[in-house]
């Protein structure tokens, strides 16, 4: 396969037909481009350019390469016009992948504000909780609440990801509220089976920990559903803010403990593949996660 730059060399003297001139456009010495010429010749085996005193003309030979050249170097120019262009105007098939709970919760008007405002960007979303080999899907940001990030990908930090601790109104009515984390085994506790696989819901107020013991009523893997049960009066449940904001402004939900910070706190990650050139729309996309979580 032939040297880029020496074919550029070739096409700017059969362009020209004089090597003072393609030394001229391309802004090197006489002598390079002699040498590179001869180099190309030696390597194809062939004569490219008839030699005088006074001038150069292409051979046969010379003409068919010099036509194939032009086609191959407009190609390349067209190839990187299309990448500044993707690069100027973020553009093409992005694909993601969220949690659901996360989706349906606040991505909505995340999405909707985005493809307006890049609407060459076509938008793929994969809602799951499980990890991709991101390179055999074809994944270009994973959207994941961890502790870990895993190995040979990079990971940016989105936002803090916080719980609380709620119930409906019509479950508190006629029921004293708890004043402290030891008080919650006297209550219906609906148990996140992911956040706490043992039933042990963790506590913190100013250095002060607590491991509190529930004995679930209805224990689940699932936030949205525990969400649903909480709504219908059915117990306290331990839930990440960014599904129950708007659930405690509208009064739907109360927010219990609020001076005790369930633990874990973790962590919102943009998750990708190693890219020395961070794709422009993955950056964007990032972006827009950041604002409207924030």
């Amino acid at each position: 396969m032939q040297d880029l730059q020496r074919l550029v060399i070739f096409a700017a003297a059969a362009d020209t037909l004089s090597f003072s001139h393609a030394a001229a456009r391309l802004e090197v010495s006489n002598s390079h481009v002699s040498k590179q010429i001869s180099a190309l010749e030696k390597e194809l085996r062939c004569q490219l350019f008839h030699r005088t005193t006074r001038s150069i003309s292409l051979t046969e030979a010379g003409a068919i390469f010099h036509a194939r050249c032009k086609g191959i170097l407009s190609d390349v120019v067209g190839a990187e016009q299309e990448l500044s262009r993707r690069v100027a105007t973020p553009q093409g098939l992005l694909r993601v992948t969220a949690p659901a709970n996360l989706a349906n919760a606040r991505l909505g008007d995340i999405v909707r504000d985005f493809m307006a405002r890049y609407p060459d960007i076509r938008l793929e979303l994969v809602l799951s909780d499980a990890f991709f080999d991101l390179a055999e899907e074809s994944i270009d940001i994973a959207l994941r609440i961890v502790d870990d990030i895993p190995l040979n990908v990079y990971a940016r930090r989105v936002c803090r990801i916080d719980w609380s601790l709620v119930a409906s109104p019509a479950y508190l009515a006629g029921r004293r509220k708890p004043k402290q984390p030891d008080d919650l085994p006297a209550y219906d506790c609906l148990s996140d089976a992911t956040i706490a696989p043992r039933d042990v819901w963790h506590f913190e107020l100013g250095g002060r920990r607590r491991e509190v013991p529930v004995p679930p009523l209805v224990r689940c893997g699932n936030s949205e559903w525990l969400r649903q049960c909480a709504l219908r009066g059915m117990g306290l449940a331990l839930l990440p803010d960014f599904m129950t904001v708007g659930d405690i402004a509208g009064k739907r939900l109360v927010r219990l403990l609020p001076e005790w910070r369930p633990q874990p706190r973790k962590w919102l990650y943009g998750i990708y593949l190693p890219n020395r050139y961070l794709a422009p729309k993955v950056r964007l996309f990032l972006d827009a996660v950041e604002a409207g979580m924030a």
